[in-house]
């Protein structure tokens, strides 16, 4: 591609609407920095770790006799087997891939944030940041004196169980009580224990406010919630694992409103209803195999359900230059940006939506073009691309949708990969939570089918009462299944509405029966009726 676009086009992020940056995300590895944040007040400690010195942390570890019974080499191979199986995530260095360094650690406990791994802070893609934001403020609605000293208390209580605090400004973890950590959390401690720590400081950057309000704050008030209600029951690692689940499907469901929120905002410039203060239901139609029976109905409308937020995906990148586009235009009437921008963030999309035929941005787009079609011989444009660029001039659409034609030529392919690998990753399609199951590079293989380990947390999740906290033993099948499909927009006992019908219903008959199987195999579930309302599900950790 040789067409050169201005640098202010030259993009396909728009964080206003997306709040994250929409690459491939670890929602593993983002952990140890938002407990870190959450320690800190919302200040971090730049990173010291040298990444590519494993051995020289493993040495020092064993110097210091913390760690002993490993003198032999063959001892020192079973160690290195440990340590990179259960405390740090091994990868290679640069796109050369020579060389091997640690890319992150294990959130086995509070002690995690320690490695200050990864070194490089972009690759949270801003979901730290916001997370960390959300939290906050969940715990401002709910009145807390001072919030984020109450996150601290509530992090440190739930994550950090046989450790403590050290002094500001580092707030490194100590050991106090080893027989509070299980195997796995002590070593790593002894790991990162001889890594040291700066000073905490202020993070640069902003983060920006989520256009659904109300979606972000549930989000939120989810996560929370889980940490609150079940830092006492659950071991740390399993606590982190089921909130990292909740983290990576709330990312997901959030982004995928998102997406139909800019649709609806440039087809009829009204507020949708996902950027109301309060959350309605989620409207997402997630439909979920249970069944495992692939090629029968139930799975191929798992499939059709992929196929469809796909072809989202790919919408979405015009959606999002459409703003890029106004918002650079009016930038030449500063009044006018002032004045939108002095509005709350729905409000702020609305406005810039509905100005989408203005005047001015007509007269820059058409300006933009031109600029392309004088300056594409100077630049080394093929033939094809300059008929290209022609044809688009000469057509009869407005000249927005001509200069959007052209962004969408020139960045579809990188902004589609790049969107859809973060709708990969933060689907779990390499994780065991994951709510997509298939290979990778095959899309056509992927389906949603949750995982044991994703519904167990999502079960964990719609147990609780976010507002109150309040944690119930049991519910009836239907006030489960309602509760999937409202929060998390995930359907199990029908099919989505573009693919009703007699058959597809049949198949998610068929597909109910898998769920219950499912769940007696997770031993919460009682058959004692054909009702609904007699079917009880038991909170997955029981009575305890």
């Amino acid at each position: 591609m040789t067409i050169s676009l201005p640098k202010a086009l030259r993009t396909y992020q728009y964080r206003p609407l997306t709040v994250f940056s929409l690459l491939d995300v670890d929602t593993d590895r983002v952990l140890p920095r938002l407990l870190e944040l959450c320690v800190k007040g919302g200040r971090s400690s730049p990173p010291t770790t040298d990444a590519e010195d494993f051995a020289g942390y493993r040495d020092q570890m064993l110097a210091s006799g913390a760690v002993v019974g490993f003198d032999e080499k063959a001892d020192r191979v079973l160690l290195d087997g440990w340590l990179r199986s259960c405390v740090v995530e091994m990868g290679t260095v640069g796109l050369s891939r020579k060389g091997e360094q640690m890319l992150a650690a294990a959130p086995l406990s509070l002690a995690s944030y320690r490695a200050g791994l990864p070194t490089q802070r972009a690759r949270h893609r801003g979901v730290d940041d916001v997370v960390y934001r959300l939290l906050v403020e969940d715990l401002e609605r709910r009145g807390a004196g001072n919030p984020r000293a109450t996150l601290r208390e509530t992090i440190a209580r739930a994550t950090g169980k046989g450790l403590t605090l050290g002094p500001e400004p580092r707030w490194d973890p100590q050991l106090m009580n080893a027989d509070q950590l299980d195997i796995g959390a002590l070593l790593e401690f002894r790991f990162v224990q001889g890594i040291e720590m700066g000073d905490a400081r202020p993070v640069v950057g902003g983060v920006f406010p989520s256009p659904l309000p109300g979606v972000a704050a549930d989000l939120g008030a989810t996560l929370l919630a889980h940490v609150e209600c079940y830092g006492d029951r659950l071991p740390t690692p399993a606590l982190m694992s089921t909130f990292s689940a909740l983290l990576a499907v709330g990312l997901f469901t959030y982004t995928l409103r998102t997406d139909r929120v800019a649709r609806e905002l440039i087809l009829a410039g009204e507020r949708p209803a996902d950027m109301a203060e309060s959350a309605p239901a989620s409207g997402l139609e997630l439909y979920c195999d249970f069944t495992g029976d692939l090629g029968s109905e139930s799975d191929r409308m798992s499939r059709r359900c992929i196929e469809r937020d796909l072809d989202r995906v790919r919408q979405a990148f015009r959606d999002r230059m459409t703003f890029v586009v106004v918002e650079n235009a009016l930038s030449r009437v500063p009044e006018e940006m002032q004045r939108i921008r002095a509005l709350p963030r729905p409000d702020e999309l609305v406005a810039l939506a509905a100005l989408k035929g203005h005047r001015r941005v007509e007269s820059f787009a058409g300006a933009r073009l031109d600029d392309l079609i004088d300056g594409a011989s100077e630049e080394g444009a093929t033939e094809a691309e300059i008929e290209f660029l022609r044809r688009i001039q000469a057509s009869d659409s407005s000249e927005l949708d001509k200069l959007l034609d052209v962004l969408d030529y020139v960045n579809q392919s990188k902004a589609t990969k790049n969107s859809v690998d973060w709708y990969a990753s933060v689907g779990g399609i390499k994780k065991p939570y994951g709510i997509l199951q298939g290979s990778k590079p095959h899309r056509r293989s992927w389906r949603y089918a949750p995982s044991d380990e994703l519904l167990q947390a999502l079960l964990l999740a719609v147990f609780v009462d976010s507002d109150t906290r309040v944690v119930s033993s049991r519910l009836s099948l239907r006030a489960v299944l309602d509760l999937l499909h409202e929060r998390f927009g995930i359907l199990i006992d029908r099919p989505p509405a573009f693919l009703d019908g007699a058959e597809a219903r049949a198949a998610a008959d068929a597909n109910l029966e898998a769920f219950k199987v499912r769940l007696q195999l997770l031993g919460c579930f009682d058959s004692l009726s054909d009702d609904f309302s007699v079917q009880v599900v038991h909170h997955p950790l029981g009575a305890a």
